[in-house]
């Protein structure tokens, strides 16, 4: 698989010319990794932006008490690792393998370097971005919904 034909054929890369995505592929390394191997570990600083590539990534948080919550199981062409990543903060939660799988990632340092807004590239890269984000937060209002409904049941989160 070429990785730079996967990334233009993502939707939120359409907006890139054909050297973007050269650029972006180059600064990308593609590996496969194990069931079980863990991305972004929940509370630890999260130093790379992950593309998934073949196979699935489950994104859960474990709660107060204990309590462990499966936000999303991600699917290919999924970017995942971006809030921590952009806000240089912790990770609210954590991303291992279901079963084998592929990801290409990208370095902090190449990230900020293509995520720089004085450049036609960097625009574009932002875009990218705040598309995956946008994605993100729908997510995020859909488990959050859903965790609702679980705990007052049904009524009251018709309107959330």
């Amino acid at each position: 698989m070429l990785l730079r034909n996967f990334l233009r054929n993502l939707p939120s890369f359409q907006y890139l010319s054909e050297t973007d995505v050269d650029h972006v592929a180059a600064a990308m390394r593609v590996d496969d990794y194990p069931d079980g191997h863990v991305f972004i570990y929940q509370g630890r600083l999260n130093k790379d932006m992950f593309l998934l590539l073949d196979g699935e990534v489950k994104a859960s948080h474990y709660g107060d008490g204990g309590r462990y919550y499966t936000l999303k199981v991600l699917q290919p062409g999924e970017i995942f690792g971006l809030p921590s990543l952009s806000q240089g903060k912790p990770a609210l939660t954590s991303c291992h393998a279901i079963g084998r799988v592929k990801v290409a990632s990208l370095p902090f340092s190449a990230y900020m370097l293509l995520y720089q807004p004085d450049s036609d590239i960097g625009c574009r890269f932002q875009h990218v971005i705040a598309s995956q984000l946008a994605r993100d937060l729908h997510d995020r209002h859909d488990a959050l919904r859903k965790l609702l409904a679980q705990v007052y049941g049904d009524g009251g989160t018709q309107g959330a």
